[in-house]
C-alpha cells in the first residue's frame, strides 16, 4: 500500500512537470484584454517584462532598473529582496514565431 502511494505521489509530481509552460511569455497581443493587463512577465529573464502597445503587434521587451526584477503578480519592477518567484503561466496569446 505504501508503495502504491509513493508511485501515485510520483506521477502527480511528473504530470505537473510535463504540463508547465515553458514559453518566454511573450504575449502576440491578440486580445483586448491583454491591451488592458498590458505588461507581462518575460519567463526566461527576471530582469525584463514584455509590454503590449497595439493591437495584433507582438509585445516589445523591456528591462527593468538595475537591481530589479520583474513581479507578474505586481506588474511591477520590485527590488531583489522583495522579488520572489512567481509559476510561469502562458500569455493569452503567443506571438507569432
Amino acid at each position: 500500500m505504501k508503495l502504491q502511494i509513493a508511485l501515485c505521489a510520483v506521477l502527480v509530481v511528473f504530470c505537473g512537470r510535463v504540463s508547465a509552460y515553458e514559453g518566454d511569455g511573450q504575449p502576440g497581443c491578440k486580445t483586448q484584454a491583454e491591451l488592458e493587463i498590458q505588461v507581462f512577465r518575460n519567463n526566461w529573464d527576471a530582469t525584463s517584462y514584455w509590454k503590449c502597445e497595439a493591437l495584433n503587434q507582438p509585445a516589445t521587451e523591456l528591462k527593468c532598473p538595475a537591481d530589479t526584477g520583474f513581479v507578474d503578480s505586481l506588474k511591477n519592477c520590485v527590488g531583489w529582496e522583495e522579488w520572489e518567484w512567481e509559476a510561469p503561466v502562458a500569455p493569452l496569446s503567443e506571438a507569432d514565431q
